[in-house]
């Protein structure tokens, strides 16, 4: 009864016991994987700006072809021509988040095999975030990223329809 009680008390998780392995590597070349490791997590963080930045700049370019559309006094021709650039514009940058994504995606692989390369904690470290879970909301933000582009497309071209008639 007692050990039972004694067990009920002890922490929920006992911290196993980690013994840390270093690796192998010459300082050479355990040098050049820390500059492939810092290049790649650099990309990572440039193509994720480059997402960012391509959906404010089209969703600002959507905006621009309805304010041209209205200050032109555009006929039905000139609005047929701005839908037409509209849905060009849409595929063209929603094309470009894949790219991203992809880009993304390589510097991410390349990372994890450099990680390979280093000590135990390292690596223990690196498994905090699942790869499963790193992925699943990688491209939920895909998603989301490629939903903005189409529905900034759809209120343009219904912003152009109002405005020619």
């Amino acid at each position: 009864m007692a050990k039972k009680q004694e067990e009920a008390l002890a922490p929920a998780h006992e911290p196993e016991k980690f013994e840390n392995k270093p690796s192998n590597l010459d300082s050479l070349t355990h040098r050049e994987l820390e500059t492939l490791y810092k290049e790649s997590t650099e990309t990572i963080r440039f193509a994720k700006k480059l997402q960012w930045w391509t959906l404010g700049s089209t969703l600002l370019a959507f905006g621009g072809m309805i304010g041209i559309t209205k200050l032109v006094d555009a006929d039905r021709s000139f609005g047929d021509m701005m839908s037409l650039f509209n849905i060009l514009l849409a595929v063209a940058v929603v094309f470009a988040l894949i790219t991203y994504q992809m880009w993304q995606h390589t510097e991410t692989r390349k990372i994890e095999v450099v990680s390979r390369n280093y000590s135990t904690l390292f690596a223990r470290i690196r498994r905090i975030k699942s790869k499963r879970e790193a992925n699943v909301q990688r491209y939920i933000m895909l998603i989301l990223l490629i939903l903005a582009v189409i529905l900034g497309a759809i209120v343009t071209h219904m912003g152009i329809s109002l405005i020619v008639k």
